[in-house]
């Protein structure tokens, strides 16, 4: 097997190398970092479980939503500790104190994006925040089969991709296994996010305990070593053009291939819950009767009925608003359609090789710093 599946559809969940019987495949950085299988002509015994496997090369069942929510977590330390109003924290509290466990993603220190099983509660901190960074869930495949074929009530959460990926293990979805898909945007490389941390901001990986990508009142990169912020970015909506990964993260410049035809940038979802941040609440209809949010507020959106039983089982836990479905579709690029790979993404692909990223994204969005610059001037 020479090739799984096109390099522009391939979405490095990894469940190809996870579903090879001759471990005969490996992911191996390419451009900008992402990552993507190898196959060892030497180990293939050309099975085709791989392409079996691909979500790339098969049609998945998505739903479209029958309800949307705007809510927030009632637990206030809970709350302000999460950046889009603690929806997934408040899932994860339950099943940790009730029924299961919960797989996530986390930052390992020396700057290591991934998921990890979650079995208690006191560890649940390490699942909090957005991160603007493609988390591998290669290692939690074989761990996620396992644990659903003990009988253990799991929850899965990550990008559509990774959920795919993990529903493509199975001919049909067990009921212990319950899949929770991020409003996604599109993901950078761990690779890039490290090359950035050391050759930018020069600070040594080992040096990392920790990364936050955003903050309840800002969107600002934070590296810590142990307890000690040593890096924080301005805010990006206030210092634009200021930090070089967030701002190529936002506007799309090292996102994956796949991430510009990506398939799950739909209203129809491909889990049992979507969540996000509710981006537009209010533009379809009066949202005064809701209490005020000053640290975010969630979009939820249940799919299947095995998802609003389980809205309806931690609802005591939530301040939670039924909203129009349009409204929450509207107010998300991303529950309509993927990021367009524009003029400035395309020359910045064919460039940044060749100069490097800052130089680059410097060199393709120079005329919108020029404007911001002299914005600030004036101001």
């Amino acid at each position: 097997m020479k090739l799984i599946c096109e390099k522009e559809l391939c979405t490095g969940c990894g469940l190809c190398a996870a579903r090879c019987p001759k471990h005969s495949i490996s992911l191996v950085a390419e451009e900008l970092g992402h990552l993507y299988p190898s196959v060892d002509q030497k180990k293939c015994i050309d099975c085709g479980l791989c392409q079996k496997a691909c979500p790339s090369l098969h049609d998945t069942v998505c739903l479209y939503p029958s309800v949307a929510y705007a809510a927030w977590s009632k637990d206030e330390e809970d709350y302000r500790s999460s950046t889009s109003g603690g929806m997934a924290s408040v899932l994860t509290h339950y099943f940790l104190a009730n029924v299961g466990i919960v797989y996530g993603c986390t930052v390992i220190p020396g700057i290591e994006i991934k998921h990890i099983r979650i079995d208690n509660l006191k560890d649940a901190y390490k699942l909090k925040g957005s991160k603007y960074v493609q988390s591998s869930i290669v290692d939690v495949l074989s761990q996620i089969r396992q644990d659903v074929k003990d009988g253990t009530n799991v929850l899965f959460i990550g990008t559509p991709c990774q959920v795919t990926a993990v529903k493509r293990m199975y001919e049909e979805q067990p009921d212990n296994l319950f899949l929770v898909d991020l409003i996604c945007h599109g993901v950078p490389s761990n690779k890039w996010l490290v090359d950035y941390i050391a050759n930018t901001l020069k600070i040594k990986a080992d040096k990392v305990s920790s990364i936050g990508f955003r903050l309840f009142e800002a969107f600002s990169l934070c590296v810590y070593n142990d307890d000690r912020l040593i890096y924080k970015s301005g805010d990006l909506w206030t210092h634009r053009y200021e930090d070089l990964y967030y701002n190529t993260f936002i506007d799309g410049f090292t996102y994956r291939d796949s991430c510009f035809n990506c398939h799950y940038a739909k209203p129809e979802r491909v889990s049992d819950i979507t969540i996000g941040d509710f981006w537009g609440l209010g533009n379809e209809t009066d949202d005064n009767y809701i209490p005020k949010h000053p640290y975010g507020i969630s979009c939820v959106l249940p799919l299947t009925e095995k998802g609003k039983r389980l809205i309806s089982i931690v609802k005591d836990k939530l301040n939670i608003y039924e909203r129009p479905v349009t409204e929450a579709i509207n107010g998300n690029d991303q529950l309509r359609f993927p990021k367009k790979k524009n003029l400035r993404i395309k020359f910045f692909r064919r460039i940044h090789k060749y100069i490097g990223v800052d130089a680059a994204y410097k060199l393709c969005v120079c005329d919108k710093i020029v404007k911001y610059k002299i914005r600030k001037i004036i101001r």
